[in-house]
């Protein structure tokens, strides 16, 4: 047959020679994806052209260019035998042959540009050249075969040599350009660099895998994050697209910011998902075209080879093209978890204080954003299911006739009753979530409290509390559990109903292979709308928590209200503000001022002002000192000065801006972290300054008691340092800023006398620091002794100021001041005396032995040298198990067996009801073949039913109270000194993080491990029918599938472990600087706080990444797996000619075992990882040790004490 021949047409496929058309493979495996790939050429050298160059490795891409430049010469000459007429073609012919040498051309010019910078070989390039390689190969075998003439064979000799100089092209450019780049490798993952043949099989994991399995992993084992899942740049694209005055009134707000934000990564994986949708609708034309044939006589050999080979490309299309697209997928989900995330945190720094969101916020970040994480898991299913739905009940309809309208009526149905149960997931999420809330914020309350709790009795009061609203966190729960459980029943029923009423209701004639194909149809129909039933509660629960934080981000924000005048316009501002608020008596303020208050009301809550009517200067360099009763809002007027207050009138102006105030909060606010942390801050550690702070302080005294000085860890909140040494601390935070203006609240409380008398002298009296550096100071005190020492004295009372001025005019006029009673000893030596004293007191104590002194230790540390991360902890099972009830355990496993046997069993039915079908006259009715059909399918979902309720409601309210009681109750009766040594972060997880695990992914992935295993039993069973051989390979399948389980699970199992690890320190700072947000506003630090955070959030999302992209590696191996598979039973099949009704049953069977095998491994994984939420719990419960000892458990009457007294003799005591 000559090229030109196209006697036959376009489709039509040469049966003679088992070969495509020649046009059909030059329209399709030539021109169309040429043009494509003209196209898209285009599109990436205008974008890549503006990108710097990353890559340097001039020999390397002249060896590119001289292949792919050969390449070109060889389509010219292609293209000169056509145009020389040598034998006849048609305008196809000549128009691919046209089209191939622009596309050529198209390869020079991506070539070029991807090398220099990109930093990984072109994707576009690749994927083009292995496609039209496939494409060309078939084409050259059409050639050859069509060829007559000597020009012809001429002509596909050179089409032949193109094709091995693509190959050569295809080797050189998937070449890693990895030790040309320029950048440090260190601070990159290997994924960055990575061709589109390693992302689509994975394998720049390996490395991971294999370290994970032959040690244990560490933080600094894993990559590091890709740069473009950084959270500092997507959040400035996040920012970029967000309007926050629009985005009250719509409830979808956040949402369309996000996915414009993520516009590109969202619609990334679709590509990939059609083409998994079309490999799997090629399983049941497949299966239909084979069952046919070995209905006939005999099967010719390039037929059944054909056979083979289409089920290896069909079930490796679908594994690549799976994994490619959740790779993708998983990268968007990554990147919604570093938005929301640096988006909840920024916003937090910018509360007002007092708001009390900041429970609300932790709760966002860890359980709220799980929950989005979840629903955002099976995004790409959804749409896709509707399509593959849509497209297999169209495929019914061509088989069955109108009966394909069973199935249909079924969904809708099912869809209905969808639709109403998702009115109720919104409310009950956001019931279930609002309890999470309150019981994780007074759980994180009374960690940080519990030494005050264990001082007022109250501990076990609290506990009881806690324990109540765990209980009934449980309780609104179960509610959207309940309905999960409902949707899931209506996702499964159109699987398992719609076959037995669409053969009962069929009037088509049926055969074995009308029957296994319409079955294979019908699973495409309903297997992904279970899918779509069970994810749409995980999605409309995924947006419910994506609005309470949209709500969190409407809150309102803190207001500075306070002004700020420029030197050049500070005259003409000044009067404008006293023209605003109506003020004529001050005229405008002086240079010399630094803050200058008119007219002003202050008050936490409308219209009820703590301070009113203030009007007040302080001059710059000046000692100001703030008194008057408890309770006269001295703190108020600190924090007024801050511009922290919620509600203000009136002005408050600064005559210069000041981005830095050493501030000082009535309560001492520290960071878990070394005293020296907590002194620096983000400033630069400056030897002089630092030293010259801490012995104005006295923390020089201290750091000779403590055995690791100024590297004590303080704890979390401080917990290891007395009050005293908290002040002091905070002290001289504020004094090693670089700061013109010092704010202190209260610095003095907790302070011994003499150690007052100290700081006092050095840091505020004559001579002291802040006297020299020419710092203006606001101290607001109760120790007013050092009145006399002050520049100007502000009296507060009655909601106002009672008066103001020098020391010397108040004492003199009979206010406040005056009846305080103190000497003006400024100007006498008494000063001296005091500097004497407090020197002798330094000296006398730093001689003094310090045994017993709190000594802070860092955070508890991870034991990387326990085996039980690699290999896990079987125990923990057990422990699992009692704390729901063994007979709840056991009714677990039943029921999951009878799912197994139901859902398996009515296959093999099918094949004695098609062979009774085919025989000569039939056993049985139609009717007794379906009722007992009908009778499996309902018997399975009555199983699931119950087996739902089990896991679901029974086993999660028993196994959730009784673990959270008995965890808390150790924390409770914990010792003090626990608390000193363990970052209040890590307990925290253990009451967020894990006990959400406990309540979501384990019970989801124990039901779904029982599923898996005793399904796959059953399709074990079922498979073997068509050819007993096949059950040969299952020893060898059992140890393949361990290996890779095994090799699998140490690496996950660790990556889990560390993923939930490298949590804490995210929430720890989170929880920091929400405690100290005045503070380190006061500081400008927050950007240097946002900075940190994004640091512990990248830090987080490494393991978090890895853990699921090695979930997708499984699945891809896994599908492999079931590939061989597949191969192997087709070859039994054709080569054995087995029976047609037992091979439909096992290649149906087949269709869904890999997603058994995958589920079996992943859900086992998952379980595995979850289960480690309960080893945490565990081994927190076996190692905390009670506080309280034999004979310590005394209760003491009612009446006790009457009398008596307590002594102390000799007595030495530490926290350790």
């Amino acid at each position: 047959m000559p090229f030109h021949d196209s006697e036959f047409g376009l489709l039509y496929m040469n049966r003679d020679r088992f070969d495509f058309n020649l046009h059909f493979e030059q329209l399709f495996f030539s021109i169309l994806p040429c043009t494509l790939f003209i196209v898209c050429s285009l599109w990436r050298a205008i974008t890549q052209s503006r990108k710097p160059s990353v890559v340097y490795a001039p020999i390397f891409q002249l060896t590119k260019l001289g292949a792919i430049i050969t390449y070109v010469g060889l389509q010219i000459a292609l293209l000169i035998q056509v145009g020389m007429g040598s034998f006849h073609v048609t305008r196809i012919f000549i128009a691919s042959s046209v089209v191939n040498l622009v596309a050529a051309l198209a390869m020079v010019m991506i070539s070029y540009t991807d090398h220099n910078r990109s930093p990984r070989p072109s994707i576009l390039l690749n994927t083009y050249l292995f496609l039209t390689l496939l494409f060309d190969i078939a084409q050259s075998r059409t050639l050859f075969l069509l060829s007559e003439s000597t020009p012809e064979i001429t002509y596909s000799a050179v089409f032949t040599t193109s094709l091995a100089v693509k190959i050569v092209i295809l080797f050189l450019e998937t070449k890693s350009k990895n030790k040309w780049i320029t950048w440090d490798r260190d601070e990159h993952s290997p994924e960055e660099t990575s061709s589109i043949f390693s992302l689509g099989v994975l394998s720049w994991l390996n490395s991971i895998f294999l370290q994970g399995y032959r040690s244990t992993l560490s933080m600094d084992d894993l990559y590091p994050l890709d740069v473009a899942l950084h959270s500092k740049q997507l959040h400035d694209r996040f920012l970029a697209n967000m309007d926050y005055s629009k985005l009250k009134g719509d409830s979808y707000g956040l949402v369309k910011v996000l996915v414009k934000t993520l516009l590109v990564p969202l619609l990334l994986p679709i590509p990939l998902r059609l083409a998994l949708l079309g490999f799997t609708f090629c399983q049941p034309f497949f299966i239909e075209k084979l069952l046919d044939h070995l209905s006939r006589p005999e099967i010719e050999a390039n037929v059944g080879y054909g056979f083979i080979g289409a089920a290896i490309l069909i079930y490796l299309g679908m594994a690549v093209s799976a994994a490619l697209c959740w790779y993708l997928h998983h990268r968007m989900r990554a990147m919604t978890r570093s938005i929301l995330v640096t988006e909840i945190f920024s916003r937090a720094t910018q509360a007002r204080i007092g708001a009390d969101d900041h429970n609300a916020a932790l709760t966002l970040m860890s359980t709220d954003i799980e929950r989005i994480r979840l629903g955002l898991r099976m995004l790409h299913n959804v749409w896709a299911g509707v399509i593959q739905a849509a497209l297999a009940a169209w495929m019914l309809y061509i088989r069955l006739g109108l009966v394909f309208l069973v199935p249909i009526g079924v969904v809708v149905v099912c869809f209905t009753l969808l639709g109403v149960l998702v009115n109720f997931t919104g409310d009950s999420q956001r019931a279930w979530m609002t309890g999470v809330q309150k019981r994780v914020g007074l759980t994180a309350t009374v960690i940080a409290g519990m030494k005050n709790l264990k001082l007022s009795g109250l501990a076990s009061t609290v506990s009881s509390f806690v324990q109540k609203l765990r209980v009934e966190e449980l309780a609104a729960g179960a509610r959207f559990r309940k309905i999960f459980i409902l949707a899931a029943m209506l996702g499964f029923t159109p699987m398992l109903i719609s076959p037995p009423l669409t053969l009962a209701f069929t009037r088509a004639s049926l055969d074995t292979s009308k029957v296994f194909t319409s079955l294979a149809f019908l699973m495409l129909l309903t297997n992904p709308l279970s899918q779509i039933f069970t994810s749409i509660p995980e999605l409309v629960s995924g947006i419910a928590c994506i609005g309470r934080i949209q709500a969190f981000l409407e809150c309102e924000t803190r207001h500075d209200f306070r002004q700020v005048l420029s030197n050049r316009k500070k005259n003409l501002n000044f009067t404008e503000i006293e023209a605003d608020t109506g003020s004529s008596e001050i005229e405008t303020a002086p240079d010399s001022t630094m803050i200058s208050i008119k007219n002003g009301n202050f008050g936490w809550k409308e219209n009820v002002f703590v301070l009113q009517d203030i009007n007040a200067n302080i001059e710059k360099s000046s000692f100001t000192m703030v008194v008057g009763p408890v309770g006269s809002g001295k703190s108020t007027f600190c924090k007024t000065l801050l511009g922290e207050i919620p509600m203000s009138r009136g002005s408050v102006v600064l005559s210069m801006r000041c981005p830095r105030i050493g501030f000082c909060d009535q309560t001492a606010f520290m960071w878990n972290g070394t005293i020296r942390d907590n002194i620096l801050g983000f400033s630069i550690y400056d030897e002089k300054r630092y030293n010259s702070v801490i012995q104005a302080t006295a923390l020089s005294v201290d750091f000779v008691k403590l055995t690791q000085g100024d590297q004590t860890n303080v704890g979390s909140d401080g917990i290891t340092l007395s009050g005293g040494q908290k002040q002091r601390v905070s002290l001289a935070r504020a004094l090693y800023l670089e700061s013109d203006l010092v704010i202190l609240d209260d610095v003095f409380s907790g302070l011994d006398a003499d150690t007052e008398l100290h700081v006092f002298q050095r840091v505020f009296g004559p001579g002291g620091l802040l006297q020299q550096r020419r710092t203006t100071v606001v101290l607001c005190t109760h120790s007013v002794r050092f009145l006399p020492f002050s520049d100007h004295v502000i009296a507060l009372g009655d909601n106002t100021i009672k008066e103001q001025g020098s020391f010397k005019e108040l004492a003199e006029q009979g206010g406040y001041v005056q009846s305080l009673g103190i000497r003006d000893s400024a100007g006498g030596d008494g000063s001296e005396a005091v500097s004497e004293t407090a020197a002798s007191k330094e000296r006398t104590e730093a001689q003094k032995d310090a045994q017993g002194s709190p000594d802070g230790s860092p955070g508890a540390e991870v034991n990387l040298d326990d085996p039980n991360r690699a290999t896990g902890d079987k125990a923990v099972y057990k422990y699992y198990f009692l704390s729901m009830g063994l007979l709840v355990a056991f009714c677990c496993f039943f029921l999951a067996a009878l799912w197994g046997f139901f859902t398996n069993f009515p296959t093999i039915w099918l094949k004695f009801w098609t062979d009774d079908i085919s025989s000569e006259t039939r056993s049985h009715s139609h009717a007794y073949y379906v009722g007992i059909y009908a009778l499996l399918q309902v018997s399975a979902l009555i199983s699931l039913l119950l087996l739902g309720i089990t896991l679901f409601i029974v086993s999660i309210k028993r196994a959730g109270a009784n673990l959270h009681h008995d965890t808390l109750t150790t924390l409770i009766q914990a010792p003090l000194s626990f608390f000193t040594h363990t970052d209040t972060g890590v307990i925290t997880n253990l009451f967020s993080q894990d006990l959400n695990l406990i309540d979501t992914e384990l019970p989801d992935a124990l039901l779904n491990t029982l599923f898996c295993v005793f399904q796959a039993l059953g399709q074990a069973a079922v498979m073997p029918t068509s050819s007993a051989y096949l059950a040969i390979s299952y020893p060898f399948l059992a140890v393949l599938l361990y290996s890779v389980q095994r090799f699998y699970l140490r690496t996950s199992r660790q990556l889990r472990l560390l993923d939930l690890e490298a949590k804490s320190p995210l929430y720890t700072h989170f929880m920091d600087t929400v405690r100290g947000i005045t503070t380190l506003r006061a500081f400008g630090y927050i950007s240097d706080e946002v900075s940190k955070n994004a640091r512990l959030l990248n830090r987080s999302q490494q393991p978090a990444y890895l853990l699921a992209m090695v979930q997708e590696w499984l699945n891809l191996v896994l599908d492999m797996i079931v590939m061989i598979l597949a191969a192997v039973l087709t070859a039994l099949a054709v080569r054995l000619h087995s029976n047609s009704g037992f091979t439909g049953a096992s290649l149906v069977t087949l269709m869904s075992f890999g997603e058994s095998l995958s589920g079996i491994v992943i859900y086992y994984t998952r379980l595995e990882t979850s289960i480690g939420a309960i080893s945490r719990l565990k081994t927190f419960n076996a190692t905390v040790k009670p506080e309280g000892k034999e004979g310590e458990d005394m209760v003491p009457p009612g009446n006790w004490p009457q009398h008596g007294s307590v002594e102390l003799n000799n007595v030495s005591a530490s926290y350790q």
